[in-house]
């Protein structure tokens, strides 16, 4: 089913809004956000792992019962910071789908960021990570002087995200 506009909208507001009070709750106001710390303070632990053959196609996992999220060891920080993201996202805002459909949300496949996501689930995933690793008042500050790659290298995040942000979302 497609999402329409307006659904679409919805879910990335809503998302933006918890990654938001995320941050806020855990006193960020400078980037780079330490997700990994952050997601401890939801009672997870990020670790990085070997994926092997998978690795081409996985960006990283989360393990509900044990709380863990495994990142894909063959990615760089900035890559494995998304992934941690958008796990968070799931356990805060996806923990009854996480739990009872593990094989749906539990693994995050690689796709192009600006590819249109039609599950609401993992639309509100990927806004919430890009929020949460790239707040909107926190890039308006760096925008205007630094280049693209600049502001990814000061957030601690890819140059795609970044791009994402600037060109789709911080005017949102």
């Amino acid at each position: 089913m497609k999402l329409n506009w307006h659904k679409r909208r919805r879910l990335i507001d809503s998302a933006k809004e918890k990654a938001y009070k995320v941050l806020a709750d855990n006193y960020v106001t400078e980037p780079p956000v330490k997700v990994t710390d952050v997601a401890r303070n939801y009672g997870l632990l990020a670790k990085e792992v070997d994926l092997g053959d998978f690795g081409y196609r996985v960006a990283g996992f989360i393990e509900p019962k044990q709380k863990i999220i495994y990142v894909n060891k063959a990615d760089p920080p900035a890559k494995q910071a998304f992934t941690v993201a958008h796990e968070l996202a799931h356990w805060i805002m996806h923990q009854k789908e996480l739990i009872s459909e593990p094989n749906k949300y539990a693994v995050l496949y690689r796709s192009p960021l600006g590819k249109t996501q039609e599950d609401p689930i993992e639309v509100q995933a990927n806004a919430f990570a890009a929020h949460l690793l790239v707040p909107t008042e926190m890039l308006e500050k760096y925008k205007k002087d630094l280049s693209k790659h600049s502001i990814a290298k000061v957030f601690g995040v890819s140059d795609e995200l970044v791009g994402y942000r600037i060109d789709h979302e911080s005017q949102k």
